[in-house]
């Protein structure tokens, strides 16, 4: 398919109350992820909307932030292990 231009447009909205000090108690974790890809082709967008919709099928950080999965931690100083484990979200903990 030919494509003459694409380009992708993140936005991203994060609580912003914890960050500065605001509530402690407060969520970090990101609240929204909108994205808009905008292309120029002389396809129809029908074939378009089929091959953004196989991209987004097939992309790995769109993926990932879709589907949570565990996240394994590890401090080193020097060379040594330290006993490290961050705290639960806010999120997680309601």
């Amino acid at each position: 398919m030919p494509i003459s231009a694409a380009e992708v447009d993140v936005r991203a909205t994060f609580p912003q109350m914890r960050k500065y000090g605001l509530d402690p108690e407060a969520g970090v974790a990101m609240e929204r992820l909108a994205y808009t890809l905008e292309i120029e082709s002389p396809a129809s967008p029908d074939a378009v909307a089929r091959l953004a919709e196989m991209a987004a099928a097939n992309c790995h950080a769109e993926n990932s932030l879709r589907v949570p999965v565990p996240i394994e931690c590890a401090l080193r100083l020097n060379g040594d292990d330290v006993p490290f484990m961050p705290p639960e979200p806010p999120e997680l903990r309601r």
